[in-house]
């Protein structure tokens, strides 16, 4: 064989070893996007990642039945194609949900974590009784009056100033008052009575400094206690000048 036949051999052998290389190539990236594609089908588009099981945690008045209706999770729906904020959105439109969060747990579960409102009194509602939290929210309602908690009466004009006022008078009182309170009165934001056991009233105005009218109020209610004094009205209205009737 001379030196060109040997040549041409050889540029012959190296072009068919890179079309090898070549096709080889090109079957290895089709075969990566197509791996890839099935990948993404089965992350977004199929139910082999989907819903199988929502869990509900966090309730005691809410029934997790309820919880997942709101939610609305269509089962089998792709996990990674699942919007949390907008099924905590869902959640949190029901009234006794304070705040909710959302995860999702690979491969099948979504965890809806409740926090519920806890009532801080009751509003007198025809037969029955409303729940209110601290913010002042209605949130349900019960035939019976629930133990330990004061019931709460204020006009409920325009973003219920007074109520908010007579709960936030709540938050202010010492645990040992607290536990007396039967009833809150407010007539307006800067008219707040309590009404004690033992038919004994507090009077307290506005909510504007009551820490220091919760400290003078648990001092006067101890006093009148350990001296059996007969107090029916306490006012610490002005609490550098508090005043105590019979």
């Amino acid at each position: 064989m001379t030196a060109t036949a040997e040549l041409t051999d050889r540029l012959v052998a190296r072009g068919r070893a890179r079309r090898r290389t070549r096709l080889a190539l090109t079957v290895s990236v089709v075969l990566l996007v197509l791996l890839l594609a099935a990948a993404a089908w089965v992350v977004w588009g199929s139910p082999l990642l989907g819903v199988r099981t929502v869990t509900v945690t966090g309730t005691a008045r809410l029934d997790p039945v309820e919880v997942r209706a709101a939610a609305a999770i269509r089962s089998g729906t792709p996990l990674a194609r699942l919007d949390p904020a907008a099924v905590a959105d869902r959640v949190r439109r029901l009234p006794a949900v304070r705040s909710v969060t959302v995860d999702r747990r690979w491969p099948h579960t979504v965890v809806i974590s409740v926090r519920e409102r806890t009532p801080a009194a009751v509003e007198s509602r025809g037969e029955g009784f409303a729940l209110v939290d601290r913010s002042g929210t209605v949130f349900g309602t019960v035939t019976r009056r629930p133990a330990g908690l004061p019931l709460v009466s204020a006009p409920v004009d325009a973003g219920a100033p007074a109520l908010r006022a007579a709960l936030r008078v709540l938050d202010d009182l010492r645990p040992d008052v607290a536990r007396l309170v039967r009833t809150v009165r407010a007539g307006s934001p800067d008219d707040v009575e309590l009404l004690l056991t033992r038919h004994r009233t507090v009077v307290w105005g506005s909510p504007e400094d009551g820490t220091r009218k919760a400290a003078v109020l648990a001092v006067l209610v101890r006093h009148a206690a350990r001296t059996h004094a007969g107090v029916r009205t306490f006012d610490v209205s002005a609490p550098d000048a508090p005043t105590t009737r019979r």
